[in-house]
């Protein structure tokens, strides 16, 4: 469940600098290579076209991946592809056999990311590998968006309804460096309805979640909740214990059901006060 390898994609505009930049402080979360791809359109393009834009998006890559990775400690390799943006990009993090897909997002409204296309919500829609998403706004406020990603682990917290995805994403959380932990929290939102049964079988489970965390050296507390709507109760603890950083599992749902249906994981991704990754 660590993380060694990681795929970044980028399109070639001023904020992805700032996202190359979150990636390199990454190394203490045990990040060790990065594989940087932008994508080139080749529709319609005759063959000696497509092949001049390829050239100049990786003279492109390049300067930028230069400018914006100066003195990273991680090994980077920088990708041009064509095709379909999305299924190029999958492609090629099965065929490097990345850990996970590192996107930059703006968090856009449910109209726009339906209708005009997100591509960090895209990718995480399909399901076939970990994403780590962070809001353009959040690299802005950074003085140095490597220390955002420094300090990811520091007040780490993952959302658990118990299920197997969630249990992923609780592995992901304790399988990281322990120096680069202070706490990791487990938050179970009950339902409106939760009995005393209910309560109790989820301070057993979340015994058994501190049972794991413990077997990792990993400092670990859990916190139940029954306050409304889960997505609402996630996203305001995490402001309200300012949150580093958050792992959740997805339930597989696709794009346009997350939407219709208020998903937990869709939620996070566009509105945590900090880095999200889900665990499929």
């Amino acid at each position: 469940m660590s993380i060694s390898s990681m795929l970044v994609p980028v399109g070639l505009d001023p904020r992805d600098e700032k996202v190359l930049r979150y990636v390199c402080g990454l190394s203490v979360q045990s990040v060790r290579k990065v594989v940087v791809v932008t994508t080139v359109d080749s529709s319609g393009l005759e063959a000696p076209v497509v092949a001049a834009e390829m050239d100049r998006a990786r003279e492109r890559l390049a300067a930028m991946t230069t400018t914006a990775m100066r003195g990273c400690s991680l090994d980077v390799e920088t990708r041009v592809v064509t095709g379909d943006r999305i299924d190029s990009i999958l492609a090629l993090a099965e065929q490097a056999d990345v850990d996970v897909i590192c996107c930059g997002t703006s968090g856009k409204s449910v109209v726009d990311a339906l209708f005009a296309g997100s591509l960090s919500e895209r990718i995480f829609a399909s399901g076939k590998v970990r994403t780590m998403t962070v809001r353009y706004e959040l690299l802005d406020e950074a003085e140095d968006p490597a220390e955002l990603a420094t300090g990811f682990a520091k007040r780490l917290v993952v959302p658990t309804d118990f299920s197997a995805s969630a249990t992923r994403a609780w592995l992901s959380a304790v399988e990281r460096p322990a120096e680069a932990i202070d706490v990791v929290t487990a938050l179970h939102v009950l339902s409106e309805d939760a009995t005393d049964e209910d309560r109790a079988n989820a301070e057993a489970l979340m015994r058994g979640l501190l049972a794991i965390a413990e077997g990792h050296g990993v400092a670990a507390r859990t916190v139940i909740l029954e306050d409304g709507d889960p997505a609402e109760v996630v996203v305001r603890y995490l402001e309200e214990s300012d949150a580093t950083g958050c792992i959740t599992g997805q339930h597989g749902r696709n794009v346009l059901s997350q939407m219709m249906l208020g998903g937990l994981s869709l939620r996070l991704l566009r509105e945590a006060p900090c880095p999200v990754v889900v665990q499929p």
